[in-house]
């Protein structure tokens, strides 16, 4: 997609994707209730608004959110009563909360910092197939080994021409597998989902996927805990 696409929807107040939710998203609690955020650094690409910022800053060490269009940014802050310091352009900090209003393409991990864990809610399936490579090889680069990936997906047919695209356990198989462990940990029809409805959808399911990265030169994680190469498991 084009930024200009993100640019008019929140313009619109979201009205071309319905991406913001008002609330904690049920798999950030879960990713809290597994112990990966002790002590971590977790980054939100495209993070729009979201509040799961606020919780993720209660249960890591830090957050960084991501987000290009400088509006989400300001709404973040005034709609949580925070008062952000600009630490560099485009980068504003409230307490262990940090974001940056940036292109997450053109970030480099000298500037972003350690990535221990990823909490991707949505943010892959914004993109087309094409720009899905190019998201995900972005975001692979600034994670560090052993890295956790929390990926959040919708899958659905018929398939719709905008985003949130749809996809599900095949799809992420193939683009991680060769670079992580692939676990799905939520499969959840929601034939009651507004998309569902809006759409008429004959089916819908909401995915979680717990993705593992593999040590370049290493079979284990920091715990110590072997990975297995291209393991892919379905729950």
């Amino acid at each position: 997609m084009e930024p200009d696409f993100w640019f008019d929807s929140w313009r619109e107040g979201g009205t071309k994707t319905s991406f913001h939710v008002p609330a904690v998203h049920p798999h950030a609690r879960w990713l809290a209730e597994t112990g990966l955020l002790a002590d971590a650094r977790v980054l939100v690409p495209l993070c729009g608004k979201t509040v799961d910022l606020l919780f993720f800053a209660e249960h890591a060490r830090e957050v960084v959110g991501v987000e290009l269009v400088a509006t989400a940014v300001e709404q973040f802050f005034a709609e949580n009563g925070l008062i952000p310091v600009e630490e560099s352009p485009g980068v504003f900090r409230a307490g262990n909360v940090v974001l940056r209003n940036q292109d997450l393409f053109a970030l480099s991990t000298e500037e972003v910092g350690p990535v221990d864990v990823v909490f991707d809610r949505a943010s892959l399936i914004a993109f087309p197939p094409d720009m899905r490579t190019r998201y995900v090889e972005a975001v692979t680069r600034l994670v560090r080994p052993g890295a956790a990936w929390f990926l959040n997906t919708l899958e659905y047919a018929p398939l719709l021409p905008s985003p949130p695209f749809s996809v599900g356990l095949p799809e992420v198989a193939e683009r991680f597998g060769g670079s992580f462990a692939v676990e799905q940990v939520f499969a959840e029809p929601k034939p009651e989902h507004r998309m569902a409805q809006k759409f008429g959808l004959t089916s819908f399911q909401e995915n979680g996927f717990l993705l593992r990265h593999q040590p370049r030169h290493s079979d284990t994680d920091r715990t110590g805990v072997p990975l297995a190469a291209a393991d892919c498991v379905s729950a």
